[in-house]
């Protein structure tokens, strides 16, 4: 079973195919990432109708999400001002990751992912970083050969790239940690629905 967290939307072409893409890849759950009102709708739609589908909800519409949200997104560290601890993990775009938001989430201890990851991001120690065909490519080879499995998650970044490239991008990590990729894959698989609530079955 792998997990992709990091689906930008739904296409028709995806969900007319979602149960060959499952049996085909054992991708058998999906993130999606609404950025705004109108796509958290569509997403919660898709989710109520296919039951591999969730979403992670702009933190700012966190009174509008429904059982099928796996967490709260957020790009600038204003959003967490004044609010309480959270009982979701965060998406984060490491391209709005800066040294204030570091600071608030390490004081927070909050919880999540950081999206379309190049750097191991160690200081974030509740933070796993996401990785994928968009940004394997762009960590710094020993910086990748010596990130810890236990900091990894995996995304495709779809509809960008398709589902089958994220096992491309499992080879280049099991290439460079010197790890079965099923392996990487398994934990990738633990640590996702371990932050996101979920109880892995068997």
């Amino acid at each position: 079973m792998t997990i992709d967290i990091n689906v930008k939307e739904t296409t028709e072409e995806f969900l007319d195919d979602i149960d060959e893409i499952i049996e085909d890849t054992m991708i058998q759950m999906f993130f999606l990432q609404p950025k705004d009102a109108a796509a958290l709708e569509k997403a919660k739609a898709d989710a109520q109708e296919y039951s591999a589908i969730f979403y992670a909800a702009p933190l700012s519409l966190k009174d509008s999400v429904d059982v099928n949200c796996v967490g709260f997104s957020i790009k600038e560290s204003e959003e967490l001002q004044d609010q309480p601890s959270l009982d979701k993990p965060l998406f984060i775009e490491e391209s709005d990751l800066n040294d204030r938001m570091l600071a608030q989430l390490i004081t927070r201890g909050d919880k999540g992912f950081v999206l379309n990851a190049t750097h191991a991001h160690e200081g974030l120690e509740n933070f796993f970083v996401a990785i994928g065909p968009a940004n394997v490519g762009e960590f710094d080879p020993e910086v990748l050969s010596s990130l810890s499995m236990d900091k990894i998650v995996l995304q495709s970044s779809y509809p960008d790239h398709d589902f089958e490239e994220i096992f491309s991008t499992v080879k280049t990590l099991s290439d460079a940690l010197l790890r079965p990729e099923q392996s990487i894959i398994a934990r990738a698989t633990k640590h996702t629905l371990n932050l996101s609530g979920f109880k892995k079955n068997g």
